[in-house]
């Protein structure tokens, strides 16, 4: 009863916004080698977050931290210095620019340009980022839910199809979702993402264990956020150096080419695991606009 009296203490949207939290926190310290009993380790996460412009969370930090860590009946540690950082990131992040991040879609175009390119890459390379394309455009990925997964997290299934386990990610809070099963691409076997990640595997099998993450360089080190973003960029970059790409322009992509294909509302927010119809809108208008000539600035021509 007393974990039920802890979970009822706060909303259902304050439970959300601190699992968030949580759950970036513990792959946070994950990544930088910290443990949760380091007093420093909730510093060096909110300066993380106002680097990747997400310095407002630092509001919400320490009570989302504390919360979890009273469900466990653990005690966190907090530097006497924490008040101070926390007002500093607060304010730095008051008087940062702002500026809306500005972002195109990578497409399919994109992937079999790319994929065409091994004589420009070093084997390993071509391997890897293939298999992050391709997986992650399939899996309508966020870049963070590209970097946590595990080598585990992948199951060969009869048929030649795989299953990947997705629990866990930013919308999933009480880690409910099915694993996606994949098949394989018969129709363009060359972009059939079974095989390319099978390729890929097979070149990392040796140094990979359960823990492992699925994708990383030679030092089997699980990426973050920014350098699945890095990777994305320096691929689409070799094929198409008028676009601006970021972690997210996978995900984009991949429903921008859904809603073109006639997909319908339903089937996307499954396939993007969007909670909300409203969270496609973006996408929608702007494909309405493309096909009127306009931008997705009012009264803006192209």
């Amino acid at each position: 009863m007393r974990e039920i009296s802890i979970l009822s203490s706060i909303g259902e949207k304050t439970f959300r916004t601190y699992n968030r939290i949580y759950g970036g926190f513990l792959w946070f310290i994950n990544v930088f080698d910290l443990t949760i009993d380091n007093p420093l380790a909730i510093e060096y996460y909110i300066s993380y977050l106002l680097v990747n412009v997400q310095g407002y969370k630092a509001n919400t930090v320490q009570a989302a931290i504390q919360f979890f860590a009273n469900l466990d009946g653990r005690t966190i540690n907090i530097s006497v210095s924490y008040p101070k950082v926390k007002k500093g990131v607060l304010k730095l992040y008051s008087l940062s620019d702002k500026v809306s991040l500005q972002r195109d879609p990578i497409t399919i175009k994109h992937l079999t340009d790319y994929l065409k390119c091994k004589d420009k890459v070093d084997n390993f390379t071509f391997r890897l980022t293939s298999a992050i394309l391709v997986i992650g455009f399939r899996l309508f990925a966020r870049p963070g839910e590209v970097a946590r997964l595990k080598w585990s997290y992948i199951k060969m299934l009869k048929k030649g199809r795989i299953k990947i386990d997705l629990s866990g990610h930013k919308t999933d809070f009480f880690l409910i979702e099915k694993p996606i099963t994949i098949e394989r691409n018969t129709k363009d076997p060359n972009l059939c993402p079974i095989s390319i990640l099978k390729s890929y595997m097979d070149l990392v099998r040796n140094f990979k264990d359960a823990e492992s993450p699925l994708f990383s360089f030679e030092n089997d080190k699980f990426f973050d956020s920014d350098g699945i973003s890095k990777i994305l960029k320096n691929a689409v970059g070799i094929v198409d150096q008028g676009v601006t790409v970021s972690g997210h322009s996978l995900r984009i992509g991949a429903i921008t080419e859904g809603l073109r294909k006639g997909m319908s509302t339903t089937d996307l927010m499954v396939g993007a695991r969007h909670k909300k119809e409203k969270s496609l809108f973006p996408y929608l208008r702007s494909e309405g606009l493309a096909g009127k000539n306009f931008t997705n600035t009012l009264f803006s021509l192209d």
